[in-house]
């Protein structure tokens, strides 16, 4: 029991990270995109990086959560 709680723990780390990149990823498309290389005007928000921002900070708080409870030890009933 106590290796498939590993598992699952090392998976969700994992998880978050992959999470954490591709808001990175996302928010450095949306940072570095040249501005006359859209095909659309610009319809929405001009604050969409705060939807970003929030994402990440998400990310972050999940990833942060995950390592602090794997080092914690856990109970005994």
């Amino acid at each position: 029991m106590k290796k498939r709680a590993m598992a699952v723990r090392i998976i969700a780390i994992f998880l978050c990270a992959l999470m954490v990149l591709s808001v990175v990823a996302i928010a450095l498309t949306r940072v570095f995109a040249a501005e006359d290389a859209a095909a659309s005007p610009d319809t929405g928000s001009s604050k969409i990086w705060i939807i970003f921002a929030a994402a990440g900070l998400i990310a972050l708080v999940v990833a942060i959560v995950t390592i602090i409870s794997t080092k914690t030890p856990g109970r005994k009933d």
